[in-house]
């Protein structure tokens, strides 16, 4: 039996399946959460910044194309049928009766067909320099694609954390508000039965909404935060979605010293080597536009066809070398040389700058995340307490020991504490994305998409 499917086609088949299985999870609505991956999956498909910077590095490299069409000599072609008049005014000394004697307005009718060659043969570096200015242009262009890819890892990543950090808070508010029902109920029983006073009935009530307000909060927050990460696919459905939890040894690798980090931030940022490939190109163009102070040497070649009927055409010939040299062009070779050379002074300060922009952000990046790590283990340890807490404080409140602001305070400062501890995770994840952007780390699987 023939098989159902080509090998091509297969292959055509699984690689549509790969580009549609992380949208159909989006539309195909809750039914289970999307990974990280499937998320940066979906993002590097679609997300327009990206396609444009592909799309000018693209056109950058054409341009170079363009430049070095510079080496190619030049081949036209010219055809033209040019029905004229032939009236002529003879000047002095010549011998009129040569001529007509009355101007006529028939025409006659004249053929031309020109075929002509021109090649540069020396131009003082114009071709070379501009050759080299665009290649310098296209390779940054080709970073620019890189800080592209960073940029979109890094959002994808953060904002998907926030959405992460979003659902836990959200299951932080919903813990917190069914327990505050709870001890509402309790205290509504505890005073039908005479054990409480009413009072009590009015603050677990109270409590209750409040712990109601606060989960339409957080519902809030979730819906903003997916909203954020959406804008990222770059598609215009609105996606109803969740995001799986991220496995417990994301993010938590060591911190590197200052030195190594500078070290490595200062050789993979593609800004930095945009830059430089910018400054390569500005100082080729500076070459450039000294050349234009030199004259051109050129060859050309020149066939010619013409006559009056196209069975009686005459050819003509010609062979030569000439020289191009510019005397005065209203000094604008100068200004242009001088705006370039302010040009690469510029983008010299600029690369000066960004070393010392990149040391500041990797100095701050590592302290903050230093911090941020530092600050799990007392929030740990105060959710701990305060879980504790209200467990000593609803047993004493359940024998009639204990009263009702002593156990709704407990019950507040264990909310506090888990959002406090959900909270510093978020920050130490997203402080370290953001070291991860500094440094212009990027996983090997998306530095090609």
């Amino acid at each position: 039996m023939p098989p159902i499917l080509s090998p091509l086609s297969a292959h055509r088949m699984g690689f549509l399946f790969a580009i549609l299985a992380p949208l159909s999870v989006l539309a195909g609505g809750p039914s289970r959460p999307i990974t990280l991956d499937e998320a940066l999956e979906i993002a590097f498909q679609n997300e327009p910044s990206l396609f444009a910077a592909r799309s000018t590095a693209l056109a950058a490299k054409e341009r170079t194309e363009i430049a070095g069409a510079g080496y190619l000599p030049t081949l036209n072609f010219d055809a033209a049928y040019l029905p004229q008049s032939g009236n002529f005014v003879p000047r002095p000394g010549m011998n009129f009766q040569q001529f007509a004697a009355d101007p006529s307005m028939t025409p006659y009718h004249y053929f031309n067909f020109t075929l002509s060659l021109r090649e540069t043969l020396y131009d003082f570096g114009r071709t070379s320099a501009g050759v080299e200015q665009f290649r310098h242009s296209a390779r940054a262009a080709e970073a620019d694609v890189e800080r592209a890819r960073l940029d979109l890892w890094a959002a994808v990543v953060s904002r998907y954390i926030a959405v992460l950090s979003s659902q836990e808070m959200l299951g932080v508010a919903n813990r917190s508000r069914d327990q505050a029902v709870r001890y509402a109920t309790r205290a509504r029983a505890m005073f039908d039965a005479g054990l409480r006073p009413m009072i009590d009935v009015v603050r677990t009530e109270a409590d209750a909404q409040t712990a109601e307000a606060a989960l339409l909060s957080a519902q809030d927050s979730l819906a903003l935060s997916q909203a954020a990460l959406a804008a990222l696919f770059g598609r215009r459905e609105r996606f109803d979605f969740s995001v799986a939890p991220l496995p417990d040894s994301f993010a938590d690798e060591p911190i590197p010293s200052v030195e190594d980090a500078l070290a490595e931030a200062q050789a993979r940022r593609p800004e930095l080597a945009a830059l430089a490939y910018r400054i390569s190109s500005q100082e080729a163009l500076v070459r450039r536009q000294r050349a234009g102070y030199y004259p051109i040497l050129f060859a050309q070649a020149g066939f010619t066809l013409g006559g009056t009927a196209i069975d009686a055409l005459v050819y003509n010939w010609s062979l030569g070398i000439g020289l191009s040299l510019p005397l005065f062009s209203g000094f604008s070779t100068s200004h242009e040389q001088s705006e370039a050379e302010a040009t690469l002074a510029a983008l010299r300060a600029n690369l000066d700058s960004l070393h010392l922009n990149i040391r500041m952000e990797v100095e701050q990046a590592l302290r903050r995340l230093a911090d941020d790590r530092a600050r799990l283990g007392p929030v740990s340890a105060a959710l701990q307490a305060a879980r504790e807490a209200l467990r000593l404080a609803d047993g004493r409140y359940e024998a009639g020991t204990g009263n009702q602001v002593e156990l709704l305070d407990a019950q507040a400062s264990l909310a506090n504490a888990e959002a406090a501890l959900v909270r510093a995770r978020f920050e130490a994840t997203l402080s370290w994305v953001a070291l991860q952007r500094i440094l212009g780390r990027l996983p090997e699987r998306w530095q090609k998409k």
